[in-house]
């Protein structure tokens, strides 16, 4: 069954087959759990917001329509309910940044220390430049930090997330240019901190 499509999946649990919508789980569980997170900051909330996508999905698999992909249907609903989920508590506390739960599930060009590593040093240079990222996602806008997620953790292509978020390919390039360069300003003040150090 791994070699079956998401469409060719998506037909047999439309009809009745438990087992490939559990392959389909297994397939985007990880992927559906990072968008969420790349959006709530916080791991117990993307952990719920994935259980209710794969809820959605079954209640609602036959409402699917084979002439758009399974990958962008997921993840505009995984997009929306971690966007609604984000605006119910947008006045709640500040979200805590959960190092263990980033390194499980995003990548990074940046390398990253284990919490016990050999360099107490350099392992507290690295948990406060992930602090510095984690507040500068935090500062963006909705927007601009969905994106960022999609694009830079996720690995969505312009199309994809033009197609994820409903919106047109020069949109994607522009909030992705603006998102981009407001994160390097959120950074600047950090990033020149390291320079008159060394």
């Amino acid at each position: 069954m791994d070699s079956l499509t998401d469409e060719q999946l998506v037909l047999q649990i439309q009809n009745g087959n438990r087992e490939a919508f559990e392959q389909l789980y297994w397939r985007y569980k990880d992927r559906i759990i990072g968008v969420a997170y790349g959006v709530l900051r916080n791991q117990q909330d993307a952990l719920e917001v994935t259980q209710e996508v794969f809820v959605r999905l079954y209640n609602n698999i036959d409402k699917y329509q084979p002439n758009s992909h399974f990958f962008t249907w997921v993840y505009r609903i995984a997009h929306n309910l971690a966007i609604d989920r984000y605006r119910r508590k947008r006045t709640a506390s500040e979200v805590e940044f959960d190092h263990e739960f980033q390194l499980n599930y995003t990548t990074s060009d940046i390398p990253l220390a284990p919490s016990l590593g050999i360099d107490p040093e350099r392992s507290a240079e690295r948990s406060e430049l992930r602090a510095q990222i984690a507040a500068a996602m935090d500062s963006l806008s909705e927007k601009q930090r969905t994106i960022i997620t999609l694009r830079e953790i996720d690995g969505l292509s312009y199309e994809e997330i033009a197609a994820v978020l409903d919106i047109q390919i020069g949109t994607v390039m522009s909030r992705l240019h603006y998102a981009r360069a407001n994160l390097q300003a959120a950074l600047k003040t950090y990033i020149d901190c390291l320079d008159v150090k060394k």
